[in-house]
C-alpha cells in the first residue's frame, strides 16, 4: 500500500524472502514457473488518460536531467516514478516498433545500495536496448510535462505503424499499435514492488500484453527475453523462456561438460568440492538455492563424484542489500565478505572456494584464504584469462591452424596489465581495448570476434558466439561423427558444443559463468591457488578528484587517454615515464594511468598501476594533483594516497 512507510515496507519485504526460504524447494520451483500475464489489445488509452498518468507522477525538481547510463537509469528510488511511468510506455512502443518482438525492463540498482533503484531495458535480443532508442528513451524521461511527452510518443508510436502497418478493423480504430509483448523483473528492494506496479501500469496502458516475472535476477530477465524471441536465437540453444528452464538449460549443459572430463578419469579436488556463494542479501542467493533441487538430480543421475556441494550465505534479510559484501565489495576493497547471521558459526564454513555475487547476480568474483589466512581475490581479468585459454585450446584441438574461428578478448582501461600481456603473450589471443561500461564491451565483443570474451574487472562479463563459431561446430560434428569419444577432437567438440547453451547469450550472469568457471577447473584438475598463479596482478590504485564540471575532461574512445584539458595527458605521460625510470620497469609490464569523467557526479575517475602498491600510490597521487590542478578541482588539494594494508 502507498501509505506504509519505507522502514515498515522494508521489515516486510526481509520478513516475506524469510517465509519463502521456509518453502520446500519444490514449493519455490512451481511458484517460479507461472509468471502473472495481463493480456492487452494493443489499443492506447486516450490522450487525456495518458496525460494524467504521466501528470500524475511529475518529474522532480531536484533533477535538472536524468541520464541513461551504461546499464540504465539509477537514483535514489523516491525519485523514479516519473521515469518508471514513462519507461513502462517506452518499453510497449520499442515492442511495437520491433513488429511485436518481445522486450524487457528489470527493475534493478544492481551492486548500489538498498536507496537506490533503477531500470534496465531489454531489447529484443536479450542484450542491451537500441542505441538509437536509448535516446529517445531520455528524451521521453526527461519532457518537461505530458504534452511534450504525448507528442514524442505518437512520433514514435507512428514510427511503428509505419514500418509495421496494422489492419484496420471494420470499426476503424487507427490509433491501434502492432502487438507489443513487454516482460517486468525486479530485485529484492522494498521498493521494487511498487515500482514495477507503475512500469506494469504504463505498459498496460499503451495495450501492451505484460508478462510479470517477480523476483528475478538481472540476467534471468535478459534470458525470458531472449528466449521469448525464439527466431534470433540459435538452434543449438534449446528454447526455455521460464525459470525454471533457465535452471534446466544451465544445469543439463553445465553436467555435458562435466562428463567430458570422466572420458580421463577426472576427479573433483578435495578442496573444490564445497563451494561458498555469497549471494549480497540479494535475489542471487534466493535463487542459488531452487537451483539446488536441479543439482540434486544431477546428483542422482551419477554425477555425484564432480558436482560441488554449494552453500549460500547473505541471503535477503540477513544484512543490508551489497553492503560489506557481494561481487562490488569484495572486488573494490579486496576484503572477504562479511557473513551475516553466519558469524558465530563462520568457522565451520570453508574458505578454500568461495564466490560472491552483487545484488542482481549479473556480475561474479572468486575469492580463497590459504592456510595462512591471507586472502587472494580472482576477478573478472582472472576470469577472463581462464575462459579465453580453456576455449582456444579446445579449438585448436579440432582447428591446429586456429584460423577458422577468430577468437579475442575485450578488455577496459581498468583491466589490470599483467592480464593484457598474459592474454597477449602467454593465450596469443588478440585483445581490444573498449569504453568502459557493459553495453561498449558488448558490442565490441560481438563485432569484431567469432567468439568473443569480455569480463571487466569488476566480474560482469560473459562470451559471445557468432555464426562462424556454429558454422565451425555443424562442419566439425559431421566431420568427426563415427570417431571414438576418447578422441581429443571428438572431446573438445562435446565442449565447445555445451558453451554456448550455458553461457548466457544476452548478459553476464553470475550463475552462469560461475558454473563455467567451475566447470573449467575441475576439467583442469585445478584449485584456485593454481588458477590465482597464472600470473601476478600489478598493484593498482583508484580513486577520483571532485571538480567543478566533469565536461571539461574528455578521452579517447576506449578512455586510455585523455583529449582534454589539451596540457593534461602530456602532463600523465610525464608522470608515467618517471614511474617507469623509478623502477627500472623498461623490460616488463610498466606503470600506467589514466583518467576519465565520472558518469554520475562532478567527478573525475583515477586509475594507476606500477610494480609496487608504492608505486600505484605515488603515481595515482601525482594523477590525482594534475587533475585538481587543470581540469577545476574543487575543495581542499587532494593528499598523498597511503599504500593498501594488504
Amino acid at each position: 500500500p502507498d501509505h506504509i512507510t519505507y522502514m515498515q515496507a522494508q521489515r516486510l519485504t526481509a520478513i516475506g524472502h524469510r517465509a519463502l526460504r521456509s518453502l520446500s524447494t519444490q514449493t519455490q520451483t512451481n511458484m517460479a514457473a507461472s509468471p502473472k500475464i495481463y493480456h492487452g489489445n494493443s489499443t492506447p488509452l486516450p490522450d487525456s488518460d495518458l496525460a494524467a498518468l504521466i501528470d500524475a507522477h511529475p518529474k522532480p525538481s531536484s533533477i535538472s536531467r536524468y541520464s541513461y547510463g551504461t546499464a540504465g537509469f539509477r537514483y535514489e528510488a523516491s525519485l523514479l516514478p516519473c521515469v518508471f511511468i514513462r519507461m513502462g510506455i517506452f518499453a510497449a512502443l520499442r515492442s511495437a516498433s520491433l513488429g511485436g518482438e518481445e522486450v524487457g525492463a528489470m527493475i534493478t540498482a544492481s551492486h548500489n545500495a538498498e536507496p537506490d533503484n533503477g531500470m534496465k531495458l531489454a531489447d529484443s535480443h536479450g542484450g542491451m536496448l537500441d542505441a538509437a532508442w536509448e535516446e529517445h528513451a531520455v528524451s521521453l524521461a526527461n519532457a518537461p510535462d505530458s504534452k511534450h511527452a504525448l507528442a514524442l510518443i505518437h512520433t514514435l508510436g507512428d514510427y511503428a505503424r509505419g514500418h509495421h502497418p496494422t489492419k484496420i478493423g471494420k470499426h476503424g480504430n487507427d490509433k491501434q499499435l502492432p502487438k507489443m509483448v513487454v516482460h517486468i523483473g525486479r530485485d529484492t528492494r522494498s521498493h521494487s514492488p511498487p515500482l514495477a506496479a507503475l512500469v506494469i501500469r504504463a505498459a498496460r496502458s499503451m495495450g501492451a500484453t505484460v508478462i510479470d516475472h517477480g523476483e528475478v535476477s538481472t540476467p534471468m530477465l535478459h534470458h525470458f527475453v531472449m528466449h521469448a524471441n525464439g527466431h534470433l536465437l540459435p538452434n543449438i540453444i534449446p528454447q526455455r523462456v521460464n525459470e525454471s528452464g533457465y535452471y534446466e538449460i544451465m544445469a543439463m549443459t553445465y553436467a555435458a561438460l562435466l562428463r567430458t572430463g570422466a572420458v580421463s578419469g577426472g576427479k573433483r579436488l578435495p578442496s573444490m568440492s564445497n563451494l561458498v556463494i555469497d549471494g549480497a542479501c540479494g535475489i542471487g542467493a534466493l535463487k542459488v538455492e531452487k537451483f539446488q533441487r536441479v543439482f540434486a538430480m544431477l546428483r542422482s543421475e551419477g554425477c555425484t563424484d564432480s558436482i560441488p556441494t554449494l552453500r549460500t550465505v547473505n541471503f535477503p534479510g540477513d544484512g543490508p542489500l551489497n553492503e560489506n559484501c557481494g561481487a562490488e565489495f569484495v572486488q573494490k576493497q579486496q576484503l572477504p565478505p562479511r557473513l551475516y547471521n553466519m558469524e558465530s558459526s563462520a568457522g565451520d564454513i570453508s574458505k578454500q572456494y568461495m564466490t560472491s555475487y552483487d545484488g542482481d547476480a549479473d556480475r561474479v568474483v572468486f575469492h580463497y584464504e590459504d592456510e595462512t589466512g591471507k586472502f587472494h581475490l580472482l576477478d573478472g581479468d582472472k576470469i577472463a584469462v581462464l575462459v579465453s585459454s580453456f576455449i582456444q585450446e579446445e579449438l585448436r584441438c579440432i582447428d591446429p591452424t586456429g584460423e577458422a574461428v577468430k577468437c579475442g578478448v575485450v578488455q577496459t582501461a581498468y583491466a589490470n596489465g599483467s592480464s593484457t600481456l598474459y592474454l597477449k603473450n602467454v593465450v596469443r589471443t588478440n585483445v581490444v581495448i573498449a569504453k568502459t561500461g557493459v553495453k561498449f564491451v558488448h558490442a565490441t565483443a560481438h563485432h569484431n570476434f567469432d567468439v568473443g570474451v569480455y569480463f571487466e574487472a569488476n566480474g560482469h562479463g560473459t562470451v559471445l558466439f557468432g555464426p562462424k563459431f556454429y558454422d565451425f561446430i555443424a562442419t566439425a560434428d559431421a566431420r568427426l561423427r563415427g570417431t571414438s569419444r576418447h578422441d581429443r577432437a571428438n572431446i573438445a567438440l562435446r565442449r565447445l558444443r555445451a558453451l554456448p547453451a550455458l553461457v548466457n547469450q544476452s548478459v553476464g550472469d553470475a550463475m552462469s559463468d560461475m558454473l563455467l568457471v567451475d566447470a573449467i577447473l575441475f576439467l583442469r584438475g585445478w584449485d584456485l591457488s593454481t588458477w590465482a598463479k597464472l600470473y601476478e596482478d600489478m598493484p593498482s590504485k583508484q580513486a577520483k578528484v571532485k571538480v567543478s564540471d566533469r565536461t571539461v575532461i574528455s578521452t579517447n574512445d576506449n578512455e586510455t587517454a585523455a583529449t582534454a584539458p589539451a596540457a593534461l595527458q602530456t602532463a600523465l605521460q610525464s608522470a608515467m615515464d618517471a614511474m617507469t625510470s623509478q623502477e627500472n620497469a623498461s623490460n616488463g609490464p610498466k606503470p600506467r594511468c589514466f583518467v576519465r569523467p565520472s558518469g554520475t557526479e562532478d567527478a573525475v575517475r583515477v586509475y594507476a598501476e606500477a610494480n609496487s602498491q608504492k608505486g600505484a600510490d605515488s603515481l595515482a597521487s601525482e594523477a590525482m594533483m594534475l587533475v585538481y590542478k587543470l581540469c577545476g578541482g574543487v575543495g581542499a588539494p587532494p593528499q598523498p594516497l597511503i599504500a593498501n594494508r594488504l
